[in-house]
């Protein structure tokens, strides 16, 4: 087979194309459908297949839409247009003011996200989550985007102006997001590994989540066992899997007597091998029972990362 051909050829699923190229399956679908950026083929089972050229163009305009280029402006143009289009742009970067900063991008992803969460529109909200993570890459996504909405969602269910079905329908984005995150951090199977989790009737799961994807950013892998576990299943996969830690995190509401109940039954069962974590809202009134047990009290996303370096 000559190389041009091969170059052509249908080959590449949909998720070796996210991995390659950095956009997430949603965004390529949008792309796709409104812009007709590439033809995929299909597999006899119906799966998107990509060549190495679509891959070539598609990592091309992903590189336009970074450069501040809407992808509607640059669709239609060629391989060779988008390349000196990219000259042209990185040359103007080096020669101005750097671009703004993280913080203030994160809050227009932020407002964007929030009014998509409003809508109930998931497709919109995955597409600003999917951009905010490319353009800011996964610590920044984090702290300036990711942490904020999620309080801003947390915020506003407790006040009433969003209701079950919005926060359920983000997290249900918000996951998929992570996922993808996962994937493309390329955690190595050496790395330690956390299990993440709420404890039992807890089963708002939005801070587990975050300190999922936090462990990543930090070379762990984490595992999220999902929402409301009791500290026996919890202690169980903790011993199955070999893990070094487990994070629980329980959000403000959660009865301050029936937490420090499922802790402390949960840092018996683990034994002394594993490291228990703990964060959260609620969390914040047992700091000094958490301590005393042998567990480790996180008040903030900061806290947490300098703990998983020194244990790493």
């Amino acid at each position: 087979m000559t190389e041009p051909s091969r170059n052509r050829e249908p080959r590449h699923p949909i998720r070796v194309v996210s991995l390659r190229t950095g956009l997430t399956p949603d965004v390529l679908r949008v792309w796709e459908r409104r812009y007709g950026v590439v033809e995929p083929q299909r597999s006899e089972g119906g799966q998107r297949l990509y060549s190495d050229a679509d891959i070539e163009r598609l990592t091309l305009l992903n590189r336009a839409t970074q450069a501040g280029r809407a992808i509607r402006q640059v669709a239609e143009l060629g391989n060779e247009e988008l390349a000196a289009l990219l000259e042209e742009d990185s040359a103007a970067r080096t020669a101005t003011a750097p671009a703004p900063a993280a913080a203030a991008a994160g809050s227009e992803y932020v407002a964007s996200g929030i009014s998509a969460v409003e809508a109930l529109d998931s497709g919109q909200l995955q597409f600003v989550l999917g951009q905010a993570v490319l353009a800011l890459g996964a610590a920044d996504f984090v702290d300036q985007v990711l942490g904020p909405l999620l309080r801003q969602i947390g915020d506003r269910w407790h006040d009433g102006s969003l209701t079950p079905a919005h926060e359920h329908a983000a997290s249900i984005i918000i996951k998929r997001t992570l996922q993808w995150m996962e994937e493309i951090l390329e955690v190595p199977a050496s790395a330690p590994l956390m299990l993440v989790t709420t404890p039992a009737g807890d089963r708002h799961e939005m801070g587990a989540i975050l300190v999922g994807v936090v462990a990543g950013t930090e070379g762990w892998r984490a595992r999220q066992l999902g929402p409301d576990l009791p500290a026996a299943d919890i202690a169980a996969a903790a011993t199955q899997s070999g893990a070094a830690a487990v994070a629980v995190s329980s959000i403000r509401d959660y009865d301050s007597g029936r937490l420090g109940a499922e802790l402390e039954a949960l840092r018996a069962a683990l034994g002394d091998g594993v490291d228990l974590l703990i964060g959260g809202a609620a969390a914040a009134r047992l700091s000094r029972q958490i301590e005393a047990m042998g567990g480790r009290y996180l008040s903030d996303l900061n806290e947490l990362r300098q703990h998983l370096r020194e244990v790493r």
